[in-house]
């Protein structure tokens, strides 16, 4: 079920990240009269990369359900480490003996198990004789994790301030400034 929800929202973010692009595209017409290309086609310019920089982690899950990026050594898909000692006890609780005891399908993970094909992984912790789930925290990313949140958080901002740009914000702000203070001169 996870990866009918990897592919739907990469689906709906491609779409609209399409459409949101196109238009911005389109609303550098209103910027005719810039005296550079990239003042004209900057805010284009900087949604396409922003759009790019937050479908990275999304375009992670789609390879990595497909099986075209594997999960595995350097550069393996996995967003989080498998070795992370940061885990969660299952809800409900499952004793173990063994990780074969928490699930039967294998999760992509090293070691690591489910008990429905695409549901939560899980392993023994044989110390405490129960399953665990590795946390799914920052203190737990892997490498290609840290990549792949840090082009999300990113690209949202480097999305604002495309918008922001493209909506004059600035200028608009600007003018309200000037109509504020022409009023306060009338007092």
């Amino acid at each position: 079920m996870r990866h009918l929800g990897h592919y739907i929202s990469f689906g709906v973010n491609l779409v609209m990240f399409g459409f949101v692009c196109t238009f911005i595209a389109h609303q550098s017409k209103r910027r005719r009269n810039m005296p550079t290309h990239w003042l004209r086609y900057g805010p284009a310019y900087l949604a396409v990369v922003a759009a790019l920089m937050i479908m990275a982690d999304q375009t992670r899950h789609v390879l990595q359900d497909l099986g075209v990026w594997k999960s595995g050594p350097w550069p393996g898909s996995s967003q989080y480490v498998d070795d992370c000692d940061f885990k969660v006890a299952s809800v409900p609780l499952f004793n173990c003996s063994s990780t074969a005891d928490c699930g039967s399908f294998p999760c992509g993970h090293l070691g690591h198990v489910s008990v429905v094909n695409g549901s939560t992984c899980r392993s023994c912790d044989e110390g405490v004789g129960v399953c665990v789930e590795s946390a799914e925290s920052f203190s737990c990313l892997s490498a290609v994790g840290w990549a792949c949140t840090g082009l999300t958080y990113a690209g949202f901002c480097v999305f604002f301030f495309a918008s922001f740009w493209n909506a004059n914000l600035v200028g608009k702000l600007r003018a309200i400034a000037a109509k504020w203070e022409a009023l306060r001169e009338g007092e």
